[in-house]
C-alpha cells in the first residue's frame, strides 16, 4: 500500500465519464481451481469488457494469479468456463489462449535470458521474407515498439544482462507487440520507478482507447483507483465486488479485501533505538559499480532504509556489502572489525543475512518445497548425524512460517505452487530459523498485499527490538517512513541526505532524491 500516490490528473480514466456497460470480450463463469485440496478460485464470475481497464485485488492467496492464469490457459478449470464474445472457449494452453487474443504479463517473466530485446520481442512472431528469418523488420518492429513505449531500450541488448526493471519493460512490450485483444498485467510495474509506471499506465490506457480489454492485477491500491475503469476485489478465492473504481477509495477497497476495517499504514509506534556506541554495521568510502564513497551506519536494535529512485545504486549498495557483487574501495565494518565477504554464503557465517530483491533469481528454489526453501540456509539446525531430520525440518520451516503468515496448505508442496507474496514470505521465514545478527533486506515487501506487509513489518519491527539490526532498500517511500528509524537518500549512486524517521517527510525525501526543493512540484511513489 501506498508506493505510489498518482496525481488525479495525470492519467484520464474511462470513469470519469461515467461508466456504461459495454459488451463484454471475455467472461469467466463459475470457474473453480483446487490444488491438492485448497481451493484457490470458487465458483468466481467475471466480466472483461473492450476498451476498460479492470483492476482485479486481494490478498496475496485470495485466488487472482490462479484466475488470471485460467483466463490465460496457463490453468485448466476444475468447473466452470470461459465465454470469448459470448461463446464458451476452451484454452487448452497459453497458445491456444493467444490464438484467441488473449495474453498474461504474469509476476514471473517468461523472457528468453540469452536473447536480444529485439528477439524476445518477436518470439511465436518472426517476421519472414522468401521463406527466411527477416532481421532487419525485426529490430525495426522492436524499434517501433520501444520508441512508442519512451521505456528507452536497446533493441540489440541482450535480456539477461538487464536490470529487474528493464526485464519487466521489454515482457510489457512483448504483449503489446501479440496485437491481443485482451492483455492482464499481472504486478507490471513492482520494480519501475514511478516514470516509468506512468509509461506503462499510458500504453494500458491507449490499447483501452483502441478496444483492447486491460486486466490489471495489483496490490498498489491508489494505483488501481487512478488508472483503472472498473474493480473487482477477491477474497478467499471468491469475487466479493465489483464496480467502477469511483464508487471505492482504497480504505474500501481494503475493507473488501481482508473482510474487516483496517488500518492502511500503520503510524509509527516503535521507541527510539540507541545508537550510542559501536554500530553493528559501518561503510566506510564503500564504491562499487552503480555508487561511490557511501558511509552508512547501522546499530544494534535499529532499522535503516535506503531509499532512492531506480538506478541510484541502492540495491547495487546492499549486495556489495553480503559479497553477492564485489566492491571496488572502502572498508565494511562489523561489530568494529573489519570485514570482506567473498559471497553472501561468507556473510551468513559471520550472522548477516540477505534476501535480494529478485526472489526467482536468487532465492528460491522452484522445484523443492515450502519446508526445504525456508530451512535451506540451516542444514546443521534441521540435521540429525549428518542427514536432514525431516520431523525437525517440519517443524522449524513451520514455527518460521506462521511467524511472518505464510498461508499455505501445506509446506510440503513446491514452493512455487504459493502465490508470490507467500514466496516472499518465505524467504523472510527462511532466516527466522535462526535469526542472524544483521538483517539486509532488498524490497521486504514487494508485491505483498496490506495484511501481509503488516506481518513483515511487525516481524522487522520485533527482530530489532530482540538486538538485531535491519538495513532495508525499498522504493517504497511511504514503507521507510513508517518502519525505519533513520533513512538514507541515494541519488546517482551518492548518498544524497540522511534524516530521523520521525522528523522525515515523504516530499523531503522525495525532494532529496530527485535532487529538488521540498515544495517542487514531483509525482510522489
Amino acid at each position: 500500500m501506498g508506493r505510489r500516490l498518482i496525481e488525479s490528473a495525470a492519467l484520464p480514466t474511462g470513469a470519469e465519464e461515467g461508466h456504461a456497460p459495454r459488451a463484454p470480450f471475455l467472461r469467466t463463469v463459475a470457474l473453480a481451481k483446487t490444488f491438492g485440496g485448497v481451493v484457490a478460485v470458487d465458483n468466481a464470475s467475471v466480466a472483461f469488457e473492450r476498451g476498460r481497464i479492470h483492476g482485479l485485488v486481494g490478498q496475496n492467496g485470495a485466488g487472482k494469479s490462479t484466475l488470471v492464469r485460467m483466463i490465460a490457459g496457463a490453468e485448466r478449470p476444475d468447473s466452470g468456463h470461459i465465454e470469448v464474445n459470448g461463446a464458451p472457449a476452451t484454452f487448452a494452453s497459453p497458445r491456444a489462449a493467444l490464438d484467441a487474443g488473449v495474453t498474461l504479463v504474469a509476476q514471473e517473466l517468461s523472457l528468453v535470458g540469452a536473447l536480444s530485446v529485439a528477439e524476445n520481442l518477436s518470439l511465436g512472431r518472426l517476421p519472414a521474407r522468401a521463406g527466411f528469418a527477416d532481421f532487419s523488420a525485426m529490430h525495426r518492429r522492436a524499434g517501433s515498439l520501444i520508441s512508442d513505449s519512451g521505456f528507452g531500450l536497446d533493441p540489440a541488448a541482450v535480456v539477461g544482462t538487464l536490470s529487474a526493471s528493464d526485464q519487466q519493460k521489454v515482457e510489457v512490450l512483448r504483449a503489446v507487440a501479440r496485437d491481443a485483444r485482451l492483455i492482464v498485467l499481472d504486478e507490471p510495474t513492482s520494480s519501475m520507478s514511478v516514470d516509468e509506471s506512468e509509461r506503462v499506465y499510458e500504453i494500458a490506457r491507449r490499447l483501452a482507447d483502441s478496444g483492447v480489454a486491460v486486466v490489471l492485477v495489483s496490490h498498489y491500491l491508489e494505483e488501481v483507483l487512478a488508472v483503472c475503469d472498473l474493480v473487482t476485489v477477491m477474497r478467499d478465492g471468491q469475487v466479493v465486488d465489483t464496480g467502477p473504481t469511483q464508487e471505492f477509495s482504497a480504505e474500501a477497497l481494503v475493507q473488501r479485501m481482508v473482510g474487516e476495517a483496517r488500518a492502511l499504514r500503520r503510524r509509527r509506534s516503535h521507541r527510539p533505538a540507541e545508537t550510542a556506541g559501536t554500530p553493528r554495521l559501518a561503510t566506510r568510502a564503500l564504491s562499487g559499480v552503480g555508487f561511490e564513497d557511501i558511509d552508512v551506519d547501522v546499530h544494534p536494535g535499529e532499522i535503516v532504509a535506503i531509499v532512492g529512485l531506480v538506478g541510484s545504486g541502492r540495491s547495487e549498495f546492499l549486495r556489495a556489502i553480503c559479497g553477492a557483487d564485489r566492491s571496488s574501495g572502502g572498508e565494511v565494518l562489523i561489530d568494529g572489525g573489519s570485514a570482506r565477504f567473498a559471497s553472501p554464503r561468507r556473510a551468513k557465517e559471520a550472522g548477516v543475512a540477505f534476501i535480494s530483491e529478485s526472489r526467482k533469481r536468487d532465492g528460491l528454489f522452484p522445484r523443492l518445497s515450502g519446508s526445504v526453501n525456508i530451512t535451506a540456509a540451516h542444514a546443521r539446525q534441521v540435521s540429525r548425524c549428518g542427514f536432514v531430520d525431516r520431523k525437525r525440518q517440519r517443524r522449524a520451516a513451520r514455527f518460521a512460517a506462521d511467524r511472518v503468515g505464510v498461508r499455505a496448505h501445506s509446506l510440503e508442496q513446491p514452493i512455487t505452487t504459493l502465490s508470490g507474496g507467500n514466496q516472499q514470505k518465505a524467504l523472510l521465514a527462511r532466516w527466522l530459523v535462526r535469526p542472524p545478527k544483521l538483517f539486509l533486506i532488498d524490497e521486504p515487501t514487494r508485491g505483498v498485499d496490506v495484511v501481509s506487509i503488516a506481518q513483515i513489518h511487525d516481524v522487522m519491527t520485533q527482530l530489532a527490538r530482540d538486538g538485531m539490526s535491519v538495513l532495508m532498500v525499498t522504493s517504497d517511500f511511504d514503507e521507510a517512513l513508517a518502519v525505519a528509524h533513520r533513512i538514507y537518500v541515494f541519488r546517482a549512486g551518492r548518498l544524497a541526505g540522511e534524516f530521523a524517521a520521525a522528523a522525515a517527510t515523504k516530499s523531503v525525501l522525495l525532494a532529496s532524491a530527485f535532487g529538488t526543493t521540498a515544495d517542487s512540484p514531483v509525482l510522489t511513489r
